[in-house]
């Protein structure tokens, strides 16, 4: 199949599975989708708990680490005048009584700011590691996993090495996103081509994808609605979809057999037929929306 691009930047094109919350079924979606399209790479982005690859059973082959630049201050120049304190908006630099500056690295998001307001040179930035990116295979699938390191406090520098890793390899990408609407989401859509936003038809569910979907319309990316568990809730999803002007995709009905198959391990699309059509016709639509 041949790879479509982004006629403006050539990079391959790039699905991005989204939610509002957890437990709407974005994984298996994301994992799903995947095996429909063993061509593309999957990429876990949701660098904070990434599970993707273990839905797949892939086996791990290579690892990297991610690191990010952070302050070490040299005590000999430092004079203690409190300006890196002041200017760090993360309160990571201490400058307490007669002792030297202190860095508080867990609260440090190393943007190095502290670095270049120091008037007498005296911080200096060292690469530490932060998370890592792991490679694994299972059968013809390939995925891309982002990890934090347990404690660190900010996802997005792994969150965009994983990414740019990912872009690297030339091949359509299926992106499993990080839940919620704060900064990995922005982050993640930012090199997507099309959103598909999982919900499920209940209150909580509307909820989240309104707020979701106000994301993706401020970044301007082409989306549209997949309702997961349809049949569970009462809630209707058409007037969101109208207000909003993004289109409902497809229903997936809610179904015993994924659910027990889950347990076990298996994919839905494995366990369900009814998902292979609504996935199948999900990226027949993003790929039309996106090729030049």
């Amino acid at each position: 199949m041949a790879v479509p691009t982004d006629p403006a930047g050539g990079r391959p094109f790039s699905l991005v599975v989204v939610s509002g919350k957890g437990g709407t079924g974005k994984t298996c979606v994301a994992a799903s989708m995947l095996c429909l399209h063993p061509e593309a790479l999957g990429v876990d982005a949701d660098v904070e708990a990434p599970n993707l690859c273990l839905m797949l059973g892939a086996e791990y082959r290579e690892c990297d680490l991610v690191r990010v630049l952070r302050p070490v201050v040299d005590p000999d120049r430092c004079d203690r005048c409190g300006l890196c304190a002041r200017a760090c908006r993360f309160g990571a630099l201490l400058c307490l009584g007669a002792g030297p500056v202190r860095v508080l690295e867990d609260l440090c998001h190393g943007c190095g700011l502290c670095a270049r307001v120091c008037p007498r040179g005296a911080i200096r930035e060292e690469p530490v590691p932060v998370g890592e990116r792991r490679l694994a295979a299972a059968g013809r699938l390939s995925c891309l996993e982002g990890r934090l390191f347990l404690g660190e406090p900010n996802p997005i520098p792994v969150l965009e090495a994983t990414l740019a890793a990912a872009e690297s390899f030339g091949r359509p990408l299926v992106v499993d996103g990080p839940p919620g609407n704060a900064c990995p989401l922005v982050a993640t859509l930012r090199h997507g081509d099309f959103a598909v936003l999982v919900t499920e038809p209940t209150p909580f569910g509307v909820s989240d994808l309104e707020s979701t979907l106000e994301v993706v319309q401020d970044l301007g990316i082409p989306a549209g609605i997949l309702v997961n568990r349809a049949g569970m809730g009462s809630e209707d999803l058409t007037p969101t979809s109208e207000r909003y002007q993004v289109p409902i995709l497809g229903y997936l009905p809610y179904s015993d057999q994924v659910a027990q198959g889950y347990a076990r391990g298996q994919l839905p699309l494995d366990a369900d037929p009814r998902w292979e059509p609504v996935l199948a016709h999900i990226w027949q639509v993003a790929r039309k929306e996106v090729t030049p």
